[in-house]
């Protein structure tokens, strides 16, 4: 397969993604499209876009996927994992604890908790990698509190 089949078989099922997500953003009692706060600020994804208790972020550009394939997989684009992609933002450890559940129930070929072992920068989340129709797409979990936090960090 090349990597414009792939990119079209990414882009056929980002509604399913998308559907799939929503069911277990609602299911740990989150509006999927309420802006996600911390101490009654916006927490932002960019300077200008807030994050959402679900953000399905656009489709990786295929042109940055054959710089990530050529970068770390020599280039073999079939290894890309996070094509598809999205983030769930979450206030506490209750619904933190609901998504992670929730998710269970989904195929999941891998998953880096980094609640666990956060990253050198003490940053944690969770990485779930989820197959939906052979397609592996990526689910960030994150807390709300801890991305205020690097937003503060990354300044």
């Amino acid at each position: 397969g090349n990597l414009d089949t792939l990119h079209s078989r990414c882009e056929a099922i980002l509604p399913l993604f998308q559907q799939t997500l929503t069911r277990i953003t609602k299911a740990a009692g989150l509006d999927p499209d309420e802006v996600a706060i911390w101490q009654n600020k916006d927490i932002m994804l960019t300077s200008d876009v807030p994050y959402t208790s679900l953000t399905v972020a656009p489709l990786k550009t295929k042109a940055r996927c054959v710089e990530k394939a050529e970068n770390e997989y020599d280039g073999d684009f079939t290894r890309l994992i996070d094509i598809v992609r999205a983030s769930i933002v979450v206030a506490d450890e209750d619904q933190l604890l609901c998504v992670a559940k929730a998710l269970q129930k989904e195929k999941i070929v891998r998953l880096k908790n980094r609640f666990k072992e956060p990253i050198f920068t003490g940053y944690s989340d969770a990485l779930y990698n989820v197959e939906i129709e052979e397609i592996i797409c990526e689910v960030q979990l994150h807390v709300g509190a801890i991305v205020a936090h690097k937003e503060e960090n990354h300044k």
